[in-house]
């Protein structure tokens, strides 16, 4: 028969190595490592105040203070699209991409994808560009 400092000791272990494992994931930014991770990438000259993404059905995240030339962390939606809603809003002007629909698209469930931004105009921006990227 095991004894109780026996037990206490495998138990203790076990606990130690589950809390081990439990706490690996890929180290990607992500707060999940799975499903769908989203971030932005700002290739303007302008800070985006606040970007909301809607990925078609697939939820949505709202990212704030996007400086120039910066990458946020990934955010995680259920899934997404090659493209998707993405109102930015610079100072007081707010950049609109509007998708008709998602027919014939594929949906992607697992990974993570960059949306690369960039707004288009030098005094004040005019219209927003968008480029998805897989990662």
């Amino acid at each position: 028969m095991y004894s109780l400092k026996c037990i206490v000791i495998h138990t203790v272990f076990f606990l130690w190595f589950a809390g081990v494992l439990s706490s690996c994931n890929k180290d990607d930014g992500s707060p999940s490592g799975e499903g769908v991770g989203i971030r932005i990438e700002n290739l303007s000259n302008y800070t985006f105040d606040e970007v909301l993404i809607e990925a078609g059905g697939g939820g949505e995240q709202e990212y704030l203070g996007v400086a120039p030339g910066a990458v946020t962390d990934y955010k995680d939606f259920d899934y997404t699209y090659r493209y998707a809603f993405i109102r930015t809003i610079v100072g007081t002007d707010t950049l609109t991409l509007q998708p008709v629909d998602y027919f014939g698209e594929q949906k992607f469930t697992e990974g993570r994808f960059t949306f690369r931004i960039d707004i288009v105009g030098e005094s004040s921006p005019l219209y927003l560009v968008f480029e998805f990227k897989e990662d």
